[in-house]
């Protein structure tokens, strides 16, 4: 699994109104929550792959050449390693004849954090993440738990 880091952030992030609200914090592919307690955390990512169309196609794929996992971890100090909250593990089909193949995924939890919290997202196959503009990575902070 390998981290995603780019999203739509900093000075893109202008023309919204909901991204970084009550002082979550955008800082290396990762949101940084200020205040414990109850989140929900979404993730969405575009995929795209190129496809080299070939009229032979081989016999059998293995399903897990086929199988792309999606998942949101936190990380916290005091653990010191990430811990997985939510995934979601889908198939992608070659697309017969044509140059490409795109298609989504998304996550979304409820989830205890605590300040200081780290949330990122991983996915078994990095080369799918080609436009980092359309992936989203969003934190709120559950307000009537205070």
């Amino acid at each position: 699994m390998e981290s995603v880091v780019s999203w739509l952030n900093g000075r893109e992030l202008d023309y919204t109104t909901g991204f970084l609200r009550y002082g979550v914090r955008y800082h290396n592919g990762r949101l940084i929550v200020p205040l414990t307690g109850t989140y929900n955390i979404y993730s969405f990512l575009s995929l795209t792959e190129s496809n080299d169309y070939s009229p032979v196609q081989p016999s059998v794929k293995s399903t897990n050449q086929t199988l792309v996992k999606h998942a949101m971890y936190k990380y916290n100090v005091k653990i010191r390693k990430d811990v997985e909250l939510a995934s979601s593990l889908q198939t992608h089909r070659a697309s017969n004849g044509r140059n490409f193949n795109a298609f989504s995924s998304q996550i979304s939890t409820l989830v205890q954090l605590e300040a200081g919290d780290e949330i990122s997202v991983k996915i078994s196959d990095i080369s799918l993440t080609s436009y980092p503009s359309d992936n989203f990575l969003w934190a709120s902070h559950d307000l009537t738990s205070c």
